[in-house]
């Protein structure tokens, strides 16, 4: 389906390619339900945008699942023309089932399915090829008994983005071997995010390797430390720039140390910025390679940040899992609340064998401590300052209700003193 009007000056002195990028930059800024809402409001501009609207296929490529009939559905996929799809239904109050059957015949032309659908049977609706498809995401869907995970077409080759959410098989829980099946049918992933209950006993096969996978996030249930680390085993993620692992009420410390473990099994060989942050319900790890993102470094570096609801002696174990992950050579910048333990910890020297002296965290190249509620006169860690003179930069950051209300000090050498200044 081609525009009516080929000519540029249809629309005055506005070329009609121009047009085109214009409205699709303005749909691109708004949800596809908005997206479809602003297009029917664009239609009555004019006779001329009504025609140019409805005969350019790719305004009409996403199909929410939200409408108040079929029928506004059946329009927007005729608009659409033969050009690839998204499936979109999000809405739980919406019927799921008239929506999947009617978008089901097109599954030549899925390119992303997005569906959230509790007692929805998956396999009744991707049981036939999708050689487009590079997202799936599974939120609230079952499975059937017999379901063969590793074979069949729902899950293409080329699938870049898999997304499971509180799936179930036969009203029960995905094993971890049905779930090794469904990795192993997408090796091209580049986005994995798991939230899903599993049962048995860990899969004890050789890891899947992923070249181009680059962000995983895991969502570990409670007290299924162990089943947490099964599905770690099972990727091989050289690649990686981004790891979360949330965990819902379970053991924090355990599931931090096991996701730690996970990353130095992974051969991350090229030059690396590492971002590491430790908060209140997940931990997540950046990995951006040699002059990425918006680090130009020179040299790795590994960002730590957590909050106070751990304890000492498990920051104390992390920190030190920590240390033996960063390569040696990796430059560590760290963030964190002040507390006594952790700064006697960081300036007590260790004794080799040999009687060398080292410091904890010896590649450590700045450090940040944050205070919030303390007298204006505190200060825990000067002493730790003149002692750690192998650390270049050393703030303190007094947090108030506002970035405009934080008060940012820096280790100042000549005066062996924090001094007020800099950035935050």
């Amino acid at each position: 389906m081609q525009p009516v009007h080929q000519t540029s000056d249809y629309l005055g002195p506005l070329p009609l390619e121009l047009f085109i990028s214009i409205i699709t930059l303005s749909l691109d800024s708004v949800s596809p339900r908005n997206a479809l809402d602003r297009l029917e409001q664009l239609r009555l501009v004019s006779k001329t945008w009504l025609e140019t609207i409805d005969s350019t296929p790719q305004f009409w490529t996403s199909i929410p699942n939200d409408s108040k009939s079929l029928t506004r559905i059946k329009e927007w996929i005729k608009k659409s023309g033969d050009s690839p799809l998204r499936i979109i239904s999000t809405i739980l109050m919406e019927p799921i089932e008239p929506f999947m059957a009617l978008c089901y015949p097109l599954a030549h032309r899925w390119q992303s399915v997005t569906v959230s659908g509790f007692q929805l049977n998956a396999l009744a609706f991707f049981d036939r090829p999708a050689p487009l498809l590079e997202e799936l995401h599974l939120l609230g869907v079952f499975f059937k008994p017999d379901t063969s995970f590793s074979a069949g077409p729902w899950l293409p080759k080329h699938l870049k983005s898999l997304r499971l959410h509180e799936v179930t098989y036969s009203s029960g829980k995905l094993t971890i071997v049905q779930l090794y099946d469904i990795l192993s049918a997408s090796p091209n992933l580049r986005r994995l995010d798991l939230a899903t209950d599993f049962e048995g006993v860990p899969c004890h096969r050789d890891p899947l390797p992923f070249p181009v996978l680059a962000d995983l996030t895991v969502s570990a249930p409670q007290d299924q430390n162990d089943l947490t680390s099964a599905i770690l085993s099972m990727i091989a993620a050289p690649n990686l720039t981004k790891i979360v692992v949330q965990f819902n009420n379970g053991p924090p410390a355990a599931v931090l140390l096991l996701s730690i473990s996970w990353l130095k099994r992974q051969t991350l060989d090229q030059p690396r910025r590492y971002d590491i942050i430790i908060a209140a319900g997940s931990m997540g790890v950046f990995i951006v390679p040699k002059g990425g993102g918006s680090c130009s470094s020179e040299d790795p570096q590994l960002h730590l940040s957590w909050q106070r609801h751990f304890s000492i002696n498990v920051l104390i174990e992390i920190l030190e899992e920590l240390e033996s992950s960063v390569p040696p050579h990796a430059g560590m910048t760290m963030e964190l609340y002040s507390t006594h333990r952790i700064v006697d910890y960081l300036k007590t020297p260790r004794i080799d064998q040999d009687g060398t002296q080292t410091w904890p965290l010896s590649n450590l190249r700045s450090i940040r401590f944050k205070f919030g509620g303390y007298p204006p006169n505190f200060d825990p860690v000067s002493d730790f300052a003149r002692v750690r003179k192998d650390i270049a930069r050393i703030t303190t950051l007094s947090t108030g209700a506002s970035v405009l209300t934080s008060i940012l000090h820096v280790w100042d050498e000549a005066s062996m003193s924090f001094v007020r200044g800099g950035d935050l």
